[in-house]
C-alpha cells in the first residue's frame, strides 16, 4: 500500500511539473501576442502622426503658394505692403490700396496701366506723381523710375515758360481737364466761375480743395 501512494506522488509531481510548464507556455504566448498588437499600434499611430503632418505641411505650402505678396506706392492712398491672392491684377491692387490719391495723374495712369494684367509675388507697382511725369522722370509706357536721365528734365521744368501753362481764363474744357486732380466736372465748374482775377479765386470761389490748388497753382496762368 506505501508503495502504491508513493507511485501516486510520483504521478502527482509529475503531472505538475507538466501543467507549470503548459500554463507558463500560454503565458508567455499571450504576452508574446499583446507586446505585438501593441508595437503594431505604435507603428499604426506613427504612421498616422506622419500622414497628418504632411497634409498639413501640404494645406500650409497649398496656402503659401495660392498667396502673393506686394509693394504698392507713389500716388496712392494707402501706399503699403499687401497679401492678395494669387491670380490678382492691377485692379486689385490699386483698390487695396486705397484707389489713386488726388496728387496721381489718372489721365497718364489709365493711358499707360493696364488694369486687367496680371501681378506676380513680390512685385512693386509704383504709381507716379504728376510732378513726374510734368518733370519727364516717367514718360509714356515707362514705369520704371530713374531719377538721374531725368534730371535734366526736371531743370526744364523748374523754368517752364508762362505759354506752356495753363490759361483758366481762356482754356477749353480738354485743356483743364489735362492738370493733374482736374476732370471733366471740375473744368466745367473752372469755366462757370470765370473771370478770375487772380488764381486763388479758384480756392476761394471753392472750384477746387486746397490739395488739388497746390498741385496745380504752378501749371496754371491768367491772362
Amino acid at each position: 500500500m506505501f508503495s502504491d501512494i508513493t507511485s501516486v506522488l510520483k504521478s502527482f509531481k509529475k503531472y505538475r511539473v507538466e501543467s507549470i510548464l503548459i500554463v507558463l507556455s500560454i503565458l508567455i504566448t499571450f504576452l508574446s501576442l499583446a507586446l505585438f498588437i501593441l508595437s503594431s499600434n505604435r507603428v499604426e499611430q506613427d504612421i498616422t502622426i506622419k500622414e497628418n503632418g504632411m497634409k498639413i505641411n501640404e494645406e500650409t505650402q497649398k496656402t503659401q503658394i495660392n498667396k502673393i505678396v506686394i509693394d504698392v506706392s507713389g500716388a496712392v492712398i494707402n501706399p503699403g505692403v499687401y497679401e492678395l491672392n494669387a491670380g490678382s491684377r492691377i485692379n486689385d491692387a490699386l483698390n487695396i490700396a486705397g484707389g489713386l490719391s488726388n496728387e496721381a495723374d489718372s489721365r497718364y495712369f489709365y493711358r499707360n496701366y493696364n488694369l486687367s494684367a496680371f501681378i506676380y509675388d513680390q512685385e512693386k507697382i509704383y504709381i507716379p506723381y504728376f510732378w513726374e511725369i510734368r518733370s519727364g522722370i516717367f514718360t509714356e509706357n515707362t514705369r520704371i523710375l530713374n531719377y538721374l536721365s531725368a534730371i535734366p528734365s526736371i531743370e526744364n521744368a523748374e523754368t517752364t515758360k508762362p505759354d506752356d501753362k495753363i490759361n483758366i481764363n481762356s482754356a477749353t474744357i480738354d485743356e483743364l481737364d489735362e492738370l493733374p486732380g482736374i476732370g471733366v466736372v471740375t473744368a466745367q465748374k473752372i469755366i462757370e466761375n470765370r473771370p478770375y482775377s487772380s488764381i486763388d479765386e479758384l480756392q476761394s470761389k471753392k472750384v477746387v480743395n486746397k490739395s488739388v490748388f497746390e498741385n496745380i497753382k504752378d501749371e496754371i496762368v491768367l491772362n
